[in-house]
């Protein structure tokens, strides 16, 4: 299981994000990119004006389909999301981004969950009280491919009030160039968007938003039975079962937290190497 590294550690602290290559196998992201590209044909086909959009969100992935189980606690991932978050964590929201070409920025700077977020700053050494994590199915080889923009350090910044303008860039933003099976982990704060796309390909990605489970997901109130059935304990508890009798106060102080979520996981220290 990949252990968040001193490296990693300085990035998140200092930019405000983590840039993990290959995160996920070339075989690994194939199989992921063909499960979402099954949904988005499917979504395509139930929504007929989906088709004229340059971009567009797939909420629920799980539910979409059960491929992305493996995503809740990939092992090239999930040892950096505990070093980062602590185990008292739960899925808050689950998405697959498509991005057709368009010569304006897909998506213009945000931070996530807007002003309700957007000035809450943690102290660089607590725990986050949420991150977004994406998986890019697609390689990104170059600039203007529908990359994920960011400013490095803009976590540490307020935002304007107002926003930015459209094809206003911000001083310092950058492209993150990706290979297919990379992944890129950022707070709710961070500024970012979604740069123009000059290619012929469709850029597509998956991303799980991870959070402290005292507050509530985005996804569910309770995730169906169905869905739940087909996962281990560990990606029911991260996916928000609590299990049978359960009172809104387990999700504070979950008693089994630590055995369920580190179930054949021994973290001891991380490798910060």
């Amino acid at each position: 299981m990949r252990r968040l590294t001193e490296d990693m550690r300085l990035d998140w602290v200092e930019k405000g994000y983590i840039h993990l290559k290959g995160a996920l196998t070339r075989d690994q992201a194939a199989s992921y990119l063909e499960a979402a590209d099954e949904v988005i044909e499917r979504y395509r086909e139930e929504r007929p004006g989906v088709r004229d959009k340059a971009a567009f969100t797939i909420i629920q992935t799980v539910e979409q389909s059960p491929a992305f189980d493996s995503l809740i606690d990939h092992p090239g991932t999930f040892g950096v999301i505990l070093d980062l978050m602590g185990p008292y964590l739960q899925v808050m929201g689950t998405q697959i981004y498509v991005r057709y070409a368009k010569e304006d920025m897909l998506s213009n700077w945000h931070t996530d969950a807007g002003p309700s977020l957007r000035d809450i700053r943690v102290e660089p050494d607590s725990r986050p009280l949420n991150f977004k994590i994406q998986y890019f199915l697609t390689d990104i080889p170059e600039e203007n491919r529908a990359n994920f923009c960011l400013v490095p350090g803009s976590h540490r910044e307020y935002f304007p009030e107002g926003g930015l303008s459209n094809g206003e860039w911000p001083e310092n933003g950058i492209q993150m160039i990706a290979e297919a099976g990379d992944a890129a982990i950022f707070p709710h704060n961070l500024w970012h968007g979604v740069a123009p796309h000059d290619g012929d390909n469709v850029r597509r990605s998956v991303t799980f938003r991870y959070g402290q489970m005292w507050s509530r997901p985005y996804d569910y109130e309770k995730v169906p039975e169905e869905v739940l059935d087909r996962m281990t304990p560990r990606q029911r508890r991260l996916m928000g079962d609590m299990g049978d009798g359960y009172t809104a106060t387990d999700y504070f102080k979950p008693k089994d937290q630590l055995e369920v979520v580190l179930e054949g996981i021994d973290l001891g220290e991380p490798a910060l190497a």
